[in-house]
């Protein structure tokens, strides 16, 4: 009867009605599409960083993180992985080596990082763009960052030399052959990194069996591994190792994605207040016409409460249907977009990680809950004092209102 009663009053004038929820349902399609966008991005973001450039969590030796050293190691990886892999089921773990060096072809020459890598299928720190991936057993071969190869004018089959300093302190140096250049999450690595399988950085720093971190990726799709990182620092021996989350590791990113999240909610009330000023205005011009109307009501009984009830419920449905509305203009907009490509803004590294370059578009289930809050909250406070003045509208004196 209620619900009945309410949704007749909505279209006793059209135009008002009309006019409230577009307002209301343009700002439900913004605030879906902007939530999206930005979620869209961070998704791609913290997908490769965690897929290739950082894992979910790394493992190293104790302090490398505040002040990485040659000679700071992960001793006995294997018993390491062993570990790990018993503290979380499911979890692929990398190890890696890395250090500084100059690496040298012709006459020309620059600093660089030497990244040691495990080889074959399920590693994805790069993408070959010319010549061959390095296999188990491409011994003394290496692959090049696009922006460096084209720094030193080098293609597939040239030497390269490399010079370092080796963990017990004396001068690490070895010719090897290009094998290929490759792309990856992070614009530094394609401008200064050179890759080696693991043996052979392994044996150009001179470090046994050692490492200086092992990568750990395990089958989450939340970005939050606060779970994950405690489990496997609960089963490791801190006083030698310590592990860290992608987040700890670029607390900087992981800051701004928080702040930015944020501003959006910031954003949200501000849509909220606006137009609740015009859910306001409206309610107050409904209520006010009706206000003989709502006296024969009390006249003949009905409760304050349920006066109250009739106008929040009205507003209510037209939350729901600008709801609605919105989130299907939303839906329209994002897959018309598809794809958006960002080469044209943003290029490099951004605190420590590569901005996308192509975002494929998603509704984002935040996006829903917060354009649900909005579109019900807005209607909730924009109707509740007209609502409440109805209900305290003295029978006779409403009744007399021309």
């Amino acid at each position: 009867m209620l619900l009945s009663l309410a949704w007749r009053n909505l279209w006793r004038n059209t135009r008002r009605t009309v006019i409230t929820m577009t307002a209301l349902g343009l700002g439900v399609a913004g605030v879906v599409s902007l939530h999206s966008y930005r979620e869209s991005v961070y998704a791609v973001l913290v997908r490769d960083i965690t897929e290739g450039l950082l894992g979910h969590l790394q493992v190293h030796g104790r302090g490398y993180q505040e002040a990485p050293s040659i000679s700071t190691l992960v001793r006995a990886p294997e018993q390491v992985e062993a570990t790990i892999s018993k503290a979380l089921p499911g979890a692929v773990t990398e190890r890696r080596v890395m250090g500084a060096g100059l690496a040298g072809a012709r006459d020309l020459s620059a600093p660089v990082m030497i990244l040691g890598i495990a080889t074959g299928p399920g590693k994805t720190l790069h993408t070959v763009v010319a010549g061959e991936d390095l296999t188990p057993t491409s011994a003394k071969e290496v692959l090049i960052g696009k922006d460096l190869a084209s720094d030193l004018s080098l293609e597939a089959g040239d030497e390269l030399v490399l010079v370092g300093q080796a963990a017990d302190g004396s001068v690490a140096n070895d010719r090897f052959t290009v094998r290929g250049t490759f792309t990856s999450p992070s614009a530094e690595l394609d401008t200064a990194a050179v890759l080696l399988r693991l043996a052979d950085a392994q044996d150009f720093f001179g470090l046994g069996d050692g490492v200086h971190l092992v990568v750990v990726r395990v089958p989450l799709a939340d970005e939050d591994v606060a779970g994950p990182t405690a489990a496997v620092r609960s089963a490791l021996d801190l006083a030698t190792l310590e592990a860290l989350s992608w987040g700890e590791m670029l607390p900087e990113l992981k800051e701004t994605i928080r702040t930015k999240r944020q501003g959006q909610k910031s954003l949200d009330v501000v849509v909220l207040l606006i137009v609740a000023l015009g859910v306001f205005n409206a309610m107050t011009m409904s209520t006010f016409e009706r206000t003989k109307e709502l006296g024969v009501l009390a006249a003949l009984g009905t409760r304050p409460r349920r006066i109250l009830a009739l106008i929040l419920t009205e507003a209510l449905l037209q939350g729901v249907i600008a709801f609605v509305a919105g989130v299907g203009l939303a839906t329209v907009v994002i897959q018309a977009l598809g794809t958006v490509d960002l080469s044209g803004f943003v290029q490099g590294d951004v605190m420590g990680a590569r901005m996308p370059t192509k975002v494929d578009l998603s509704l984002a289930s935040g996006a829903l809950r917060s354009a649900a809050q909005v579109s019900l909250g807005t209607m909730f406070l924009g109707s509740l004092l007209p609502a409440w003045r109805a209900s305290r509208l003295q029978p006779v004196e409403a009744m007399r209102h021309a």
